[in-house]
């Protein structure tokens, strides 16, 4: 049984009885689900709903709320329920207000280059006033600086805007035309962009609607020239990497996946998981993805 193999088996193991939202996709895509998970996904959903405020939001906060939409959908919730909705509304509203994610000042008073120019959508985390001095996402993503934690935070709103089925709004369009018009963005690898924020901007750019999905062939093509030997990236946590090249539909994001699949496999521990702690059932979960794609890909 080779490493893969084995790393799905303690990951089914592992998911098996998990009272919890990775559990119940686990099951889903291991086709192991319960008759108890209907409920389950049922009680999960309500327990969100809970913490969602009248206005739409969950705590007034950009990704928190980004998040409440990513999580109704992985539990089967429709895109169109009232929840969903009201959440995505509140984010629509937060784009291209104050505290958004801005190119630098320089590229902004280029008009000359339409690209520049058309620049916008970005969704506002924090007001300019508020300094992020650290952004955390659910598989362990972090930023840590400012800047780096407005762009990731609006990627991540965005990605669950798109996977919501908001393609056609002209700001969520003008916000992925800006990441893939971004100066440098995709030109090096570690340069003046740090590769987190890159690949955060393909997590969403991952979900978009054509033609901006005509840019993905060279965009999965960048993040797999730039994986070492082993499965791994210089400079960027595997587990990003991996989650987002796992909804990129196509064959050089696939081999990158099952090329990572055995140092993922090399991480994961004798219970099934990877790592402890709050992120690990979520980093766990991507990893499945992984060991999936790789299964299929050999």
């Amino acid at each position: 049984m080779n490493q893969v193999h084995r790393a799905l088996e303690r990951v089914s193991a592992y998911f098996a009885e998990r009272p919890t939202r990775p559990g119940y996709v686990a099951r889903k895509l291991l086709h192991g689900r319960r008759p108890e998970d209907e409920k389950l996904a049922s009680a999960l959903g309500r327990e969100l709903r809970a913490r969602q405020r009248s206005d739409g939001s969950v705590g007034g906060d950009l990704v928190e709320t980004a998040w409440f939409v990513w999580e109704m959908l992985d539990l089967d919730v429709p895109a169109d329920a009232a929840p969903l909705l009201r959440a995505v509304k509140w984010l629509m509203a937060r784009q291209d207000k104050d505290g958004a994610y801005a190119p630098p000042a320089a590229a902004r008073r280029a008009p000359a280059d339409p690209k520049q120019a058309a620049m916008g959508g970005f969704f506002a985390f924090r007001t300019s006033g508020r300094t992020i001095r650290r952004l955390v996402l659910a598989n362990g993503t972090v930023a840590s600086s400012d800047t780096g934690g407005r762009f990731l935070a609006s990627c991540v709103a965005l990605r669950s805007v798109l996977r919501a089925g908001h393609h056609d709004d002209t700001l969520v369009r003008r916000h992925v035309g800006s990441l893939l018009a971004l100066p440098k963005l995709w030109d090096t690898w570690g340069g003046h962009w740090n590769p987190t924020l890159m690949v955060g901007a393909l997590s969403a750019i991952a979900w978009s609607p054509l033609p901006f999905r005509a840019q993905l062939p060279i965009l999965a093509e960048h993040l797999a020239m730039n994986q070492k030997p082993d499965g791994s990236w210089r400079n960027l946590d595997i587990i990003q990497a991996v989650e987002a090249l796992v909804d990129v539909p196509l064959p050089q994001a696939r081999e990158s996946v099952a090329l990572a699949a055995p140092k993922l496999a090399k991480m994961q521990q004798q219970n099934g998981s990877l790592g402890n702690g709050a992120t690990a059932e979520e980093r766990t979960l991507v990893a499945l993805r992984a060991w999936l794609v790789a299964r299929e890909y050999a």
